[in-house]
């Protein structure tokens, strides 16, 4: 634990550090903006590092309410969550919540997703700007709310693991993120759950598949013209990437039984927001 913590501290250090000298290089950027983007960004990444979900789901609708357009909203998050999202993996394997190593227990669970969101991700990149989405969001909130009921009414029995639910659930999520920015990590933690995987374990092994994820949209958006802002990027970033310690360290010291629960809440809430923003549309 103590090289852990050395570990947490020396990274949130350096982040400091270098996110401070991206800010004084590019320069003219709204502090006000800026600080309130870096606490909403932690928060966002505490709750996604320590749940598997919530970043992109929370965060796109609150950075459209604060003034930011959407062409500044999906890249970045995407770019943001793929550095965050391989840091959490990094910092969850290190405190032994998943085991991601070469030949881990929990690599081809990892490996499955990802393979199972490049194509969502893929199709979804494809049709971003051409498909009306709101019977798509209404089905995805559909389908995350059932999700976090079942895995609240299963939590207290022993699943068998199947890989076939991850590679439909990846795809599908992956699809939803590719157009909003948010919705994977609902359906793919809750989707492990229900495939038989342990709460901590499926909540790092979340944190890598989505960083794969990220990076693949991340260049099929890069391919199409698309551009990551740096006065958004840099305070949204050091957020992200600051709180990810805290949010890992919390989720060790978890109970397993009780950390179903709470993401079958988080899960259900997650999808009742997905299908009110859909009928807002």
């Amino acid at each position: 634990m103590m090289a852990y913590r050395t570990k947490s501290g020396f990274w949130i250090v350096t982040l400091l550090a270098c996110c401070g000298l991206a800010g004084w290089y590019h320069g003219q950027m709204d502090m006000d903006r800026s600080f309130m983007l870096f606490g909403l960004c932690f928060t966002c990444e505490l709750i996604d590092s320590a749940l598997g979900m919530g970043y992109g789901t929370i965060l796109t609708p609150a950075m459209l309410f604060i003034g930011y357009g959407p062409e500044d909203i999906v890249p970045t998050i995407l770019v943001s969550e793929l550095i965050s999202g391989f840091a959490a993996a990094f910092f969850h394997n290190e405190i032994k919540n998943v085991d991601l190593g070469l030949g881990g227990k929990d690599l081809k669970a990892a490996m499955i997703l990802a393979g199972g969101s490049v194509v969502g991700v893929s199709l979804g990149v494809a049709t971003a700007l051409k498909l009306p989405d709101q019977v798509l969001r209404m089905a995805i909130g559909c389908v995350i709310v059932m999700s976090g009921l079942f895995v609240i009414l299963l939590s207290q029995r022993a699943i068998v693991y199947r890989n076939w639910k991850m590679l439909v659930l990846s795809g599908i999520a992956s699809f939803n993120k590719s157009l909003s920015g948010g919705g994977y990590g609902p359906l793919v933690t809750s989707g492990q759950i229900l495939s038989g995987v342990k709460g901590k374990s499926a909540v790092g092994i979340t944190a890598f598949a989505e960083a794969m994820t990220c990076l693949v949209a991340t260049v099929l958006f890069m391919m199409q013209g698309g551009y990551v802002s740096a006065r958004v990027f840099i305070p949204m970033c050091a957020g992200a990437l600051i709180s990810v310690p805290f949010s890992v360290f919390a989720i060790n010291r978890a109970h397993e039984d009780h950390l179903k629960i709470v993401i079958g809440i988080l899960t259900m809430v997650m999808g009742g927001f997905t299908i009110y923003k859909a009928l807002e549309m």
